[in-house]
């Protein structure tokens, strides 16, 4: 079957100028046709486009002609007019897929990946070892989260040839999508043998070896990567983060340092980092860190939060209280955050600043016992003992916890209300 007489599909190209003596009848349409490809070969693109649409208006009736320009069409980028060609040729001649394939590789180009599936698949039912119909067809497949099915036509271009690492490197990111990481490793391993010194692999593996929890290969495979590619940001982050889980905290203070240098400006990675100094003990340093976190990100609460327990170790109420007052303007139905800054402000003798936070807790939470014993003793400590002993009694008869109860006793014994 002789399909194309001027140039074949998009990355091969083939120009064919052997056109003396076929269709005779038609031989003004093909010496247009003749003359396009020699113009096409030496980037005469104008002149090139004007003969073929010369030898489609000679020949309407041919789909080569149609099928000749489309390519030349998909040749130039021009797919959207590639692809009217191409229903042209395929009216004509409906039994083609190699016109099929090439109208499904526009539309792909095009995005218009419904339709690209729809071509590939009648080129695969027609041509079912057809290798660039497979390999697309599982692209659109990976793209639409039809993992399962992409796999299934990966499977098929490895078996038709296993020496192609592409197809093992495909198959392991469908596989990753599914959270399939035996596969994954499995697949980048056989990737790694065809080309070892392929680092895309071997990174993907480690992150693999990461899901499955295997601690040690992982870092076998992020310190040859890191080794060729110190500058790997995200696998900086992912051995930091090894490191951590290891509580090698000083290797994953460098680590995330490095990965600093590279981005200096994620609050992520600082925070990363101030955890990573506080496991080690080095306060101040993670105070430092999660201060520019905040400072690049403040409605981030897990940074307050972080910064809190800090400043609590240093015994910095006041700094304690503006991050909490943070927090509460991030979370203002939040009634715990309200419970610490009262105790923080009756810790400073802040009495109404306190009595305002404690009343706030009470009044959505009416049996929070250490509200009623922190206004209790607020309200005591202003000179109401009465009234501040009564409410340390409310919350006595509510308490269930034996340590709690004996720190609101104390409190009573401590402005006279006793024994009890």
């Amino acid at each position: 079957m002789n399909k194309v007489i001027g140039l074949t599909f998009v990355s091969a190209m083939i120009w064919l100028s052997a056109l003396d003596g076929v269709f005779a009848e038609e031989m003004s349409a093909e010496q247009y046709a003749r003359r396009a490809v020699e113009s096409a070969r030496e980037g005469n693109r104008v002149e090139a486009l004007a003969d073929f649409s010369k030898a489609v208006e000679l020949a309407p009736e041919k789909a080569i002609n149609f099928r000749n320009r489309a390519a030349f069409y998909s040749s130039t980028k021009q797919w959207d007019q590639a692809v009217i060609d191409y229903d042209t040729a395929l009216r004509l001649e409906t039994d083609d897929p190699a016109t099929e394939f090439n109208r499904g590789y526009a539309y792909l180009q095009l995005g218009k990946l419904d339709q690209a599936l729809t071509d590939f698949d009648a080129t695969l039912d027609a041509l079912p070892d057809h290798e660039r119909a497979l390999r697309y067809r599982a692209y659109i497949y990976t793209t639409q989260k039809q993992y399962a099915k992409a796999v299934e036509d990966l499977t098929r271009l490895i078996r038709k040839n296993p020496g192609d690492p592409q197809s093992y490197k495909a198959r392991a990111a469908a596989n990753a999508a599914q959270a399939n990481w035996s596969y994954v490793i499995a697949d980048e391993s056989k990737a790694l043998e065809l080309n070892p010194q392929d680092l895309e692999s071997l990174s993907a593996r480690a992150i693999a070896y990461w899901h499955a929890g295997d601690k040690q290969k992982e870092f076998l495979d992020l310190n040859a990567v890191l080794e060729a590619n110190p500058d790997n940001l995200e696998l900086l982050r992912l051995r930091a983060q090894a490191n951590y889980d290891k509580s090698e905290f000083g290797s994953a203070d460098d680590d995330y340092s490095k990965a600093i240098n590279l981005k200096p400006d994620d609050p992520s990675l600082l925070a990363a980092r101030g955890f990573a100094r506080m496991r080690n003990g080095d306060k101040s340093g993670a105070l430092e860190d999660f201060t520019k976190a905040i400072a690049l990100k403040p409605d981030q609460g897990v940074y307050y939060e972080a910064r809190l327990y800090l400043e609590n170790g240093e015994n910095d109420s006041p700094k304690a209280i503006g991050d909490l007052t943070h927090l509460i303007d991030l979370n203002p139905d939040k009634t715990e955050l309200y419970l610490r800054r009262a105790d923080l402000y009756l810790k400073l003798r802040r009495y109404n600043e306190s009595l305002a936070d404690y009343e706030k807790v009470l009044a959505k939470e009416p049996a929070t016992v250490s509200a009623l014993a922190g206004k209790g003793e607020v309200i005591a400590d202003l000179g109401n003992r009465r009234a501040g002993a009564e409410l340390l009694q409310q919350a006595l008869r509510l308490v269930t916890d034996p340590k709690e109860k004996e720190k609101i006793q104390a409190k009573l014994r401590g402005i006279g209300v006793g024994p009890l």
